[in-house]
């Protein structure tokens, strides 16, 4: 009966376990009722771009998607972080925050120096005394703005910081300076080379800067870019880039992830976005900060390895499973055992015990044989009284007490009684 109870135990152990492993599966390939993006500025790149990726989220999956405006990558980190957002666009600032991982690199985003023509500033260290805005707060353009100033030893204490988005630069003209990071396509800039007063600057180190920062690479941005007149650089101009990055939390579904790549790289993003990073450029990016799923997206072979190695997982998991399992009974086979032996040994006492009252019960018997006066007999029929009360004091075990030399004492103590 016992071997059967635990038996039932361990069936219903593993019953339980399967049905939070499914469950745990099946919640990873579910979709959220609506999906959040978390963008920028309207008036900035991240916006449209999230905009484009939302329609086309939608249509794919046939939830609803919405886009967030935001001031930018530490924002939308906050929102992600806090589960007000599913993905999000965010600048590659140092190290992927922890909880979030990538899902697929969007475009390179070059840092600007936008300066007026008539204040002399050639260089990220003339900003010194001048009105310069690096960005609004919580944006990645200014942390990604100030690691510039810091690496060219410009104390913030000898500039003005307006923390204003670099547009404010066309309709504030205090304004002496605006250093950011931004796409190639930002709607606000190709605006602001409309005018006549403003001129991109480089940043002659480059490759200097971005070795000494890894999450910058050293690029160009090509001489007439922008349209203008006279064309917009005038000649081709060097500077750094980080990248626009869409993430998710950790704990993203695998669906999410695939339907978010597929609208990335499976629809017409880059006829609107011409700058856009192709699928092809994206497999390449650094694996170590993205979502596991990114890679069997890529790359279908990688699934089935993965799939291989669970497999493997799953069948030492077994192996040990069995193996708990068959030390398990082991012991419970040798508790069993042990306390069999135990009962029998004291089940043994018991019957010695059993075998001495009823050597004494005859005993008396025997001494009282030849008395035939009552009165002579009641010695005898007290000392059979608490032999017998002591044999029920002492005799306690149940196969005892139904063993038939326990039961055949307890009626001759009757008779004698009755005698």
């Amino acid at each position: 009966m016992r071997k059967l109870i635990y038996l039932v135990i361990l069936i219903t152990a593993i019953a339980v376990l399967i049905f939070f492993a499914v469950s745990w599966y099946n919640s990873r390939q579910s979709l959220p009722r609506v999906i959040r993006i978390a963008g920028g500025r309207s008036d900035g790149l991240y916006y449209p771009v999230a905009q484009q990726l939302a329609k086309s989220l939608s249509k794919l999956t046939g939830q609803s998607v919405h886009v967030i405006e935001t001031n930018g990558s530490e924002a939308n980190l906050d929102l992600l972080s806090k589960g007000k957002a599913e993905l999000g666009f965010i600048q590659t600032v140092s190290s992927t925050p922890q909880g979030i991982l990538g899902i697929a690199p969007l475009f390179e985003e070059p840092m600007h120096l936008l300066v007026r023509k008539d204040k002399g500033i050639r260089s990220v260290s003339d900003l010194v005394g001048k009105r310069v805005t690096f960005g609004p707060l919580g944006s990645g353009s200014r942390q990604n703005a100030l690691t510039m100033v810091d690496h060219y030893q410009v104390p913030l204490k000898n500039l003005h910081d307006t923390k204003k988005y670099f547009g404010a630069i066309a309709t504030d003209p205090n304004i002496d300076a605006a250093l950011f990071t931004t796409g190639w396509m930002n709607p606000t800039l190709e605006q602001l080379f409309q005018r006549n007063d403003l001129e991109l600057v480089g940043i002659s180190d480059a490759e200097g800067f971005a070795a000494s920062h890894p999450w910058f690479v050293a690029t160009t941005i090509p001489r007439g870019l922008y349209s203008g007149n006279p064309p917009v650089p005038t000649e081709s101009i060097e500077t750094v880039a980080v990248t626009a990055l869409l993430v998710a939390r950790a704990d993203a579904s695998d669906r999410l992830v695939r339907d978010a790549l597929a609208a990335l790289f499976e629809t017409d993003l880059r006829a609107s976005f011409p700058t856009a990073l192709t699928a092809k450029a994206a497999k390449n990016y650094d694996a170590t900060v993205m979502h596991p799923s990114v890679a069997s997206y890529h790359d279908p072979t990688a699934a089935i390895n993965r799939l291989a190695k669970t497999m493997e997982v799953i069948g030492k998991s077994k192996e040990a499973l069995l193996g708990v399992i068959t030390i398990f009974l082991l012991v419970w086979g040798w508790a069993r055992r042990r306390r069999e032996r135990a009962t029998v040994a004291a089940d043994q006492i018991q019957k010695q015990k059993l075998d001495d009252f009823i050597g004494e019960t005859l005993e008396v018997e025997l001494q009282q044989m030849e008395v035939t006066k009552p009165e002579e007999l009641r010695p005898f029929l007290r000392r059979l009284t608490m032999i017998k009360q002591e044999a029920l004091r002492e005799l306690t075990s149940e196969k005892v007490r139904g063993d038939q030399l326990f039961a055949i004492g307890c009626i001759c103590v009757l008779r004698e009684q009755e005698g």
